[in-house]
């Protein structure tokens, strides 16, 4: 039996019930996607609340000092901006010599004034009150760290793909590398510009700086999106393609230009972050070509095969690149602007701090002062700290990103973009480094901001290696065990030396301004509790004889009543040539000869004065004896001799462990006692801060020799 023919009502029929079959199973497509953002959505606030408690869990779990500008140069000023230049702050001469930006401190600053006003609001008590300010910055900045381990996730999930194996791998391992865990939360500029860097990385358009291929049909006059949306477009384009078209430019001009104000903001804090975004932007803006050619060598008769890559202008179309520099300057005009005004505020006099750090440290190469490094610092000591024990995967994972292999692994799905996005990274992770190395001056934290391009490049060769052994789709097998047990032994190691450097290494400089804070709650903060003491005094003097910046200074003395001196070590600034090389800073004149320097800044030191003896006196010492020194022991030092307008000799005493035998010759026979001593370290790379950190106190003389003359 024949069918019948075909006619042209029945063709359009066909036509309209096969797309009206695509329609319903477009819009079907489009509900499943609707519910899986749901889903994600809420996955990643979970991911985000978690880090956040685990970010200030961590916070508050460190005990450990790292870098002097952890409180120097944020918390120091931050405290002068909140409470008025009266209340104690240490402003160091780079503050002084308008080197730094006020952004920074200001928000800091901000934080702890509205602690200020919660503990006004809730009455607490001067201890909590003193307990509530040491943690408000730290919490702060646990939420600030919490941002850029999210944020190495979604930068993750862009370039691997949306729930990947390796985006969840770079969460790992932001979460488990023990550098995170002893530096990420900590008030330095450099953790704040970290997370700037890498949320601004999420936001900027990758798909601009991959050339476009010539099935695209790209026009110049476009914006080109990510694949997921091209893909969006193309299932709805008959029905919204006009308003979809709008509606992504305009998400991608948003995008881009919170990228490029974070990015703006990340390079004002650290001009040194310029180096970071000149790579990438490059990249936008060049295409690198690579070929292949045979080259003949005639002396030794064979031929061999290089890669040769030149460069051409402009990969992306001519609407991105007008749209990249009209937003450039926007954003970069608005954050200066922003700055300009802050630091007008601060400083009180129009400047540029930008333009005279880089004049101080480069022209009167003041950054010298601070010491020397290797050119090899970044490749022996920078990198290997950052990533501890996942060094070898990262730096696989950045060959890989450079020189991709043939056969990619099983487990591996790099699409085109996927591989433009990680060899820019790997290129910028071994440009910047590069860079700063022509600098002498070299730290760890100054390359501390590629870390998280470090964590994305490392987690490819990390999940292609240790997938097989954990996943639960694939069978478990024996041969598998051995990278059980190494996963195992790589987390519990990361675990040691995450507690080792927080909660042990370098304790003494956090834990003798708690003792200080306590002993002024405990002696001079409350009233004596007999008519028969004295009023409690009106200041707590503190003197610290060790290398400058050893301990924290008011974000953690809190109490403005608290008076206390430290050894500087300002560098030569405006000094000429012959006077910069014979200058010696206060503390390095201390340590050449301790005796001597004592001698002429705080002249004798003070001797207990002979009491007449009495049967009171005899009662009092005996019912004090039990429990130690307190304030109605204690000399008082507003008529100490001492250097006029110099220092003089505190209360409190505070020095390390190796200078204990200087000090006891020095003090031989003054009121000086021991009266407290705290662990510090095992070892320490500087002789000057070895051994425990001890405090002395000025005390009466009583006890037994008090007791003695009164029986004679």
């Amino acid at each position: 039996m024949s069918s019948p023919p075909t006619t042209p009502m029945s063709q359009a029929s066909t036509k309209f019930g096969l797309e009206s079959s695509i329609s319903l199973d477009d819009a079907k497509s489009l509900r499943k996607r609707a519910v899986g953002r749901i889903r994600t959505a809420s996955t990643s606030i979970d991911i985000l609340l978690f880090l956040i408690a685990f970010r200030i869990l961590n916070a508050l779990s460190i005990k450990t000092f790292f870098q002097p500008d952890e409180f120097f140069q944020s918390l120091e000023p931050a405290w002068g901006i909140a409470f008025g230049a009266n209340a104690g702050a240490w402003i160091t001469w780079e503050w002084k010599n308008h080197l730094r930006s006020a952004i920074h401190p200001t928000l800091f600053a901000i934080v702890y004034w509205l602690s200020s006003c919660l503990s006004w609001v809730l009455r607490l008590s001067p201890t909590y009150n003193a307990d509530l300010l040491v943690a408000a910055p730290k919490v702060t900045q646990a939420v600030i760290a919490a941002l850029g381990d999210y944020y190495t996730w979604k930068l993750g999930e862009r370039i691997y793909g949306d729930g990947s194996n390796e985006a969840c791998a770079a969460l790992a391992l932001t979460v488990c590398n023990p550098w995170q865990w002893f530096c990420s939360t900590r008030t330095l500029s450099n953790c704040l510009e970290s997370t700037l860097t890498v949320v601004a990385l999420s936001f900027w358009p990758w798909q601009w700086s991959v050339e476009s291929k010539a099935e695209d049909d790209i026009e110049e006059d476009s914006l080109r999106g990510s694949e997921d949306e091209d893909r969006v477009d193309e299932l709805t384009k008959s029905v919204t393609s006009f308003w979809d078209g709008i509606k992504r430019c305009i998400d991608w001009d948003n995008r881009l230009r919170r990228c490029l104000l974070l990015a703006a903001l990340a390079s004002l804090l650290r001009p040194t972050n310029l180096l970071i975004w000149i790579c990438i932007a490059c990249f936008a803006l060049v295409r690198t070509t690579t070929y292949g050619r045979l080259v003949r060598l005639p002396w030794l008769d064979t031929q061999i095969w290089l890669h040769i890559s030149t460069l051409s202008l402009l990969p992306a179309t001519k609407e991105e690149r007008k749209v990249l520099l009209r937003e450039t300057t926007l954003c970069g005009s608005l954050i200066l602007l922003l700055s300009v005004l802050v630091d007008r505020l601060y400083y009180q006099q129009w400047t540029f701090p930008p333009l005279r750090f880089l004049y101080f440290n480069l022209a009167q190469s003041l950054a010298v002062f601070y010491g020397r490094n290797d050119w090899h610092y970044y490749l022996s000591q920078g990198y290997p700290l950052l990533l501890t024990t996942f060094l070898p995967f990262g730096v696989i994972g950045i060959y890989q990103s450079l020189f991709p292999p043939d056969c990619p692994p099983r487990y591996s799905n790099d699409s085109s973009l996927t591989k433009a996005i990680k060899y820019q990274l790997a290129t910028t992770s071994i440009l910047v480094p590069v860079t700063l190395s022509l600098i002498s001056h070299k730290e760890v934290r100054f390359i501390y901001p590629l870390l998280p391009l470090l964590h994305l490049l490392t987690a490819a060769p990390f999940t292609t290696f240790f997938l097989p052994a954990v996943s639960p789709a694939i069978p478990r097998s024996s041969r598998f065990g051995t990278k059980r047990l190494l996963l195992g032994l790589i987390f519990l190691v990361n675990i040691t030396i995450a507690v080792v450097t927080t909660a042990s290494h370098q304790t003494a400089p956090l834990t003798v301004m708690a003792y200080l804070r306590n002993q002024h709650t405990k002696y001079y903060l409350t009233q004596p509790p007999s008519e028969f003491l004295a009023p409690a005094p009106s200041t707590m003097s503190v003197g610290f004889l060790m290398p400058c910046h050893s301990t924290p200074w008011r974000s953690h003395l809190v109490f403005p009543s608290i008076k206390a001196w430290a050894l500087t070590c300002e560098p030569p600034v405006n000094f000429n040539a012959s006077a910069r090389a014979s200058y010696v800073d206060e503390a390095d004149q201390f340590y050449t000869d301790p005796h001597k320097f004592l001698a002429e800044n705080l002249g004798n030191p003070p001797s207990a004065k002979k009491q007449r003896g009495s049967w009171f006196g005899w009662f009092s010492s005996h019912r004090h004896a039990k429990r130690g020194f307190g304030r109605e022991d204690m000399i008082e030092t507003n008529a100490l001799g001492g250097k006029e307008g110099g220092k003089t000799w505190p209360e409190y005493l505070v020095f390390f462990a190796q200078m204990e035998p200087t000090m006891k010759e020095s003090l031989h026979g003054s009121s000086y006692v021991e009266c407290w001593r705290g662990w510090n370290s095992w070892a320490h790379d500087d002789w000057r801060r070895k051994g425990d950190m001890v405090v002395w106190c000025l005390r009466k003389q009583g006890g037994k020799e008090n007791r003695r003359r009164l029986w004679w």
